[in-house]
C-alpha cells in the first residue's frame, strides 16, 4: 500500500473521529445539539474537498456505525439521513469549484429532501403517523387552557374581561395558523440549516486554503430578478384560493409567501447595507437607525421585504459598486 493511500485513509479516519466527537457532544449535552447538528458535517466536507467523494462517503459510513454504537441505530440513522447528504453534496460542489449560489441552492434542496425523508423514516420506525404532529398541535390549545385553569391564571385573566371561550378561540386560531404554515416552516428551517452549514464550511475551507474565494460581502448579495415570479405565484394562489374557496391553492400560496418573506427581507437588508456603505455614514447614525428599526420592527420588516422584491429590477448595486466588488 503506497504512502499516499495510507495518508488518505489516516485522514479519513481522523475526520470520521472528529465527526463522531461533534455528534456525541450534541447528544450528551443537549443545549449544544442545535449547533452540533449543523456543523458536524464540516469534517466530511473538508475530507471530500481535500481527498475525494469516495473517501468522504466511507468516513460518513464509519462515523455512522460508531455513533450507532453510542446512541443506538435509530438515532444514528435519522441523524445521518437528515444531514450526511448535505455534507457530501457540499464537499463535491466545493471540490468542483461550483459557484456559491449553485452550492447553496443544491444544499437547500438536499436539506429539504433529507428532512422529509427523515420525517418519513421516523413515522415508519416509530409507528407514529405523519399526522401525529398535527394532532399534537391541535391538542396543545386544550392542554394550555387546562394548565391556565389549574394554576389560576384563567381566573386572573377573567378579571380583565377575557373569557375562557375567547382564550380558547385565540389559542385554537394560533394553532391552526401554525398548522397552515407548517410546510413553509419546514422549508425555511431546511434552507436556514443548509445556509449556516455552508457559511461554516466555507469559512473553514478558506482558512485551510482549500478554496480560493467565497461569498461576496453581504452588501453585494442580491436575488436574481426572476425570483419575483415565485412571489407572483404565491400571491396569485393565495388570492385565487381565498376568492374561490380553494383550500389547497390558498395553502400553497400562503406557504410560498412565508418562505419568500425572509429571503426578500434579507435582500432588502443587503441593499440598505450597500447604501450605508456608499454613503459612508458615521457609526453614530448607523446605531441610531438600528435602534429606530428595532422599535418599529414590523414596519421595517415589511419595508425591507418590499425593497428586496423590487431591488433586483434596478440593479443599482451592480452599476454603482466598486470595481471588482462581488466578483
Amino acid at each position: 500500500m503506497d504512502e499516499g493511500r495510507v495518508a488518505a485513509l489516516a485522514e479519513g479516519a481522523l475526520m470520521a473521529a472528529l465527526t463522531v466527537v461533534l455528534v456525541l457532544t450534541g447528544y450528551f449535552i443537549p443545549p449544544l445539539q442545535v449547533l452540533t447538528n449543523i456543523i458536524w458535517t464540516v469534517p466530511i466536507v473538508v475530507l471530500t474537498v481535500r481527498r475525494s467523494l469516495r473517501l468522504g462517503v466511507m468516513a460518513t459510513f464509519v462515523a455512522s456505525l460508531a455513533i450507532a454504537f453510542f446512541t443506538g441505530p435509530l438515532n444514528a440513522v435519522l441523524l445521518f439521513v437528515q444531514f450526511a447528504g448535505l455534507g457530501l453534496i457540499y464537499g463535491y460542489l466545493f471540490k468542483a469549484k461550483a459557484r456559491p449560489a449553485r452550492i447553496i441552492v443544491a444544499g437547500g434542496t438536499v436539506s429539504l429532501f433529507s428532512l422529509l425523508l427523515s420525517l418519513f423514516l421516523t413515522s415508519k420506525l416509530t409507528g407514529l403517523p405523519l399526522g401525529g404532529l398535527l394532532h399534537e398541535m391541535e391538542m396543545t390549545a386544550n392542554y394550555t387552557l387546562e394548565f391556565y385553569r389549574r394554576t389560576g391564571i384563567l381566573e386572573r385573566m377573567g378579571a380583565t374581561g377575557v373569557t375562557p371561550e375567547e382564550l380558547q378561540a385565540a389559542l385554537t386560531g394560533m394553532i391552526n395558523f401554525l398548522k397552515l404554515l407548517l410546510p413553509g416552516i419546514l422549508i425555511s428551517a431546511s434552507l436556514l440549516a443548509a445556509f449556516i452549514n455552508y457559511l461554516v464550511a466555507e469559512k473553514v475551507l478558506l482558512r485551510l486554503g482549500l478554496v480560493e474565494k467565497g461569498l461576496p460581502p453581504f452588501r453585494n448579495w442580491q436575488l436574481p430578478w426572476y425570483a419575483a415570479w415565485g412571489v407572483i405565484a404565491g400571491l396569485a394562489l393565495w388570492q385565487l384560493g381565498d376568492y374561490y374557496s380553494l383550500d389547497l391553492a390558498y395553502r400553497f400560496g400562503v406557504n410560498i409567501l412565508y418562505v419568500y418573506l425572509p429571503l426578500l427581507a434579507g435582500n432588502g437588508l443587503a441593499a440598505v447595507s450597500f447604501i450605508f456603505y456608499r454613503l459612508k455614514l458615521a457609526s453614530f447614525f448607523k446605531v441610531l437607525l438600528v435602534i429606530v428599526a428595532l422599535i418599529n420592527l414590523p414596519v421595517v420588516l415589511v419595508s425591507l421585504a418590499t425593497l428586496g422584491l423590487f431591488d433586483p429590477f434596478f440593479s443599482y448595486r451592480r452599476r454603482t459598486g466598486s470595481p471588482g466588488e462581488g466578483e
